[in-house]
């Protein structure tokens, strides 16, 4: 298991919540501010989807630690 949160990145969730859903982590400092977690069913553009902003980087690792998160990186 990888415990390294990828930016920019698509992974496949394999453990917690959403297991088998596909996750992005967005950096939106340079917008917004703060990250997205941008989780969804498949990679098809029209499909269901949910996200989470946060606020810095250490929310986003909070995040994967709270929702039991393992995620197999695809790049």
């Amino acid at each position: 298991m990888n415990k390294d949160i990828k930016i920019n990145t698509h992974g496949l969730i394999t453990k917690g919540k959403y297991t088998g859903w596909y996750i992005y982590v967005e950096d939106d400092s340079n917008d917004g501010g703060g990250y997205y977690i941008l989780f969804k069913k498949t990679l098809e553009y029209n499909t269901e989807g949910y996200d989470h902003w946060m606020e810095n980087f250490e929310d986003v690792k909070n995040c994967f630690e709270v929702e039991q998160w393992e995620v197999k990186w695809l790049d």
